[in-house]
């Protein structure tokens, strides 16, 4: 089998923390990538519920994907020794019902109906997801409702006849942060939840790497806790690059100039959340340096889930083989997957072609097309190519001409 997609090393180089994560993960022979999407987690909740993005919580979900015994529990330990002390005790807590993840948080309310708040941040782990996926789909079960609903931020919880038996929580009153590990198989179950929501709010990391060192490194010395005191409120400041970003492709998809594969509906939100925790990790605002370094990490997030959706489509195959129905699901699906490929395939022929234009100067629309093969474009416009390319903020317009985004 192929490695998942993975961060460059040249990732990890922009920083000591980010260098931290990736000898944390080579250290104990997992992918660093892995170890980064739980850290994000760890930082999520170490923060208050009053620290916010704009319009948004930073609550956050990571999904670590691989074969059994390939280190999905390996890089959560990881992360909890690089970032051990995130300021509450509900620290890798294993996830059962939406019930069950509200009376973590808030207690019975009293004779008014108010839930008191036990436990303002919790970190959950499904150490092994697909009991969580098996449990989500039975009838009335509402673990994954009340994870949609968390990952927003908004009110969780259930109301009864008797008040006492209440639980209510209110919106942004809480943190909630959750890693859930999965094999490729029921990853793809995820991906069945397109319609509503649940894989559009996951980072994806794959837990191998085909540059693990054969010559262990030490595990670096453990990060300083970035939880700050108890009833912290602010929100964090986005530069006004991102926010310009942000509000046009909200105005594009306003107009129908663009339209988001169903499982890309967040990937703005989850950048920014991205952004804002990266930011917050190294004691910084959210400037276009760390927008631009959660846009690869959610690109690489976005090229896993592919991967996971492309297995897929092989045990898809295997398992249904002539029978019609299932046929025209395959042909429906391998399109998708195809031009989804070839997409990705233009898109880097771009920015490389861009990258070897002496000093990354700005092109315009037909070499940008000149750089594509043409194979791929009988299948998939250019046009459409450089379109994504935008919307995923791999390449800038500048006048009449495109070019790289600048990285600080």
């Amino acid at each position: 089998m192929n490695h998942y997609p993975r961060l460059p090393g040249s990732f990890y180089d922009e920083s000591d923390i980010l260098r931290k994560v990736q000898q944390a993960g080579f250290a104990r022979i997992t992918s660093p990538d892995a170890v980064l999407a739980c850290l994000l987690c760890r930082v999520s909740a170490s923060l208050d519920p009053g620290i916010t993005i704009p319009n948004s919580s930073l609550n956050y979900i990571s999904a670590l994907i691989g074969e059994s015994g390939t280190g999905k529990s390996v890089a959560f330990r990881a992360s909890q020794d690089l970032l051990p002390d995130i300021g509450t005790p509900i620290d890798g807590l294993g996830i059962g019902s939406g019930q069950g993840i509200v009376a973590t948080i808030a207690g019975e309310a009293d004779e008014n109906g108010i839930c008191p708040i036990r436990n303002p941040r919790v970190l959950f782990l499904a150490d092994e997801g697909e009991q969580m996926l098996k449990i989500g789909k039975s009838e009335g079960n509402i673990t994954m409702a009340t994870l949609r609903t968390a990952w927003s931020g908004g009110s969780l919880g259930q109301t009864n006849a008797d008040k006492t038996r209440s639980r209510n929580v209110r919106a942004d009153s809480y943190r909630l942060a959750l890693t859930i590990g999965l094999q490729p198989h029921f990853a793809s179950e995820l991906l069945t939840g397109v319609y509503a929501g649940d894989p559009q709010r996951f980072l994806f990391a794959g837990v191998t790497h085909p540059e693990q060192p054969d010559i262990i490194p030490p595990f670096p010395t453990p990060l300083d806790s970035v939880h700050l005191p108890e009833g912290t409120s602010t929100v964090l400041k986005v530069d006004p690059e991102v926010n310009r970003i942000i509000r046009d492709h909200r105005v594009k998809r306003q107009r129908r100039e663009v339209i988001d594969d169903p499982l890309d509906s967040h990937r703005m939100l989850l950048t920014l959340k991205t952004a804002g925790l990266l930011a917050f990790l190294h004691g910084d605002d959210i400037t276009i340096h760390w927008w631009n370094m959660a846009v690869q990490v959610v690109e690489v997030s976005r090229n896993v889930r592919n991967h996971v959706r492309d297995l897929a489509l092989v045990e898809l195959q295997s398992t249904f083989g002539e029978k019609a129905n299932a046929e025209v699901s395959v042909r429906t699906m391998v399109d998708e997957a195809t031009r989804a490929n070839v997409v990705d395939s233009m898109i880097r022929s771009m920015t490389n072609y861009i990258t070897n234009n002496g000093n990354k100067k700005p092109v315009n629309r037909s070499q940008l097309s000149q750089a594509c093969a043409g194979k791929h474009k009988h299948i998939v416009p250019p046009d459409d190519a450089i379109t994504e390319a935008l919307q995923r903020g791999l390449l800038v317009k500048v006048g009449e001409q495109y070019a790289l985004p600048v990285r600080n």
